[in-house]
Parts: C-alpha cells; sequence; structure tokens
C-alpha cells in the first residue's frame, strides 16, 4: 500500500511540475526599475531648484494652511518675550492640563489676556528686557560667538 500512495503522489508532484508555466516576472509587474540613475548630479539639482521655483510661485489656492515663516522671523529676545508673556497670562498653566478644554470659558479668558499683552505694549517691554539682559551677560561673561545668536 505504501508503494501505490508513494506513486500516486510522484504522479501528481511529476504532474504538476510539468504543467506549470513559467511567466517572465516583466509580464507581472513591468520592467525593472534601475538601481543606478542616468542622471548626473548636476542634472538632479537643476530638476529640484526647478522644482522648487514653481512651488513657490503656485498660487495660494494651492496651498494648504498658512504661509511658511522665515528662517529667523522672531529674534532671541523676541521668542523669550513671548514665553515670558504665555507663563504670565497663565496659559502653561491652563494648556497643560489632563482635562484641557479649549471651549471652556478660563481657556477663552487666559488666551484673550495673553494675546492682549502679545499685541500690547508688554510685548516690547519684554523684549527690551531680554535685550537688555543678554547685553549684560554678554558683557559680563564676554562675547558669544556669532552661530550661538
Amino acid at each position: 500500500m505504501n508503494a501505490k500512495l508513494f506513486l500516486g503522489i510522484s504522479a501528481l508532484a511529476l504532474a504538476g511540475a510539468v504543467s506549470a508555466q513559467t511567466v517572465p516576472a516583466e509580464q507581472w509587474v513591468g520592467a525593472p526599475i534601475p538601481a543606478a540613475s542616468h542622471f548626473s548630479r548636476a542634472e538632479v539639482a537643476a530638476d529640484l531648484s526647478a522644482s522648487r521655483s514653481t512651488f513657490a510661485s503656485a498660487p495660494a489656492e494651492y496651498r494648504v494652511g498658512p504661509a511658511d515663516a522665515k528662517t529667523g522671523a522672531a529674534s532671541r529676545a523676541e521668542v523669550a518675550a513671548d514665553e515670558r508673556l504665555w507663563i504670565r497670562s497663565g496659559m502653561s498653566q491652563v494648556a497643560n492640563r489632563d482635562n484641557f478644554d479649549p471651549n471652556s470659558a478660563e481657556y477663552r479668558q487666559q488666551m484673550a489676556a495673553y494675546q492682549r499683552m502679545r499685541n500690547g505694549p508688554e510685548f516690547m517691554a519684554e523684549v527690551q528686557r531680554a535685550q537688555s539682559t543678554r547685553s549684560m551677560s554678554l558683557a559680563r561673561f564676554g562675547h558669544g560667538s556669532s552661530a550661538a545668536e
């Protein structure tokens, strides 16, 4: 009985192997993608700069979200002043809670206080304070490198 079983399995395996047709990979997935580009580095750089210029000149309706901020748009003193006003207005305590709710009356009140200070004379006073603190520390400890600024 083992011989008959062995012959039957062998016949099925042989029939399956003979009837299987190999199909080239290109027929299933297309031509292989070359591993190395045929473009030179200069051609790739030129293509990148050309695509960046078309993106920069794209109409506003093709953009999503606000316009990109310029690099270095805020000085170190302005960032420090903004942080101080954020803390003074109480936003640092309201926004970092586990039960934070941006629709609550408390949040709206604190945000209004922050925006009032940020757009008012308090902001410029904080900027001047930060600049004077920085200039005093530079005078006391020596001049900092321009790369750190």
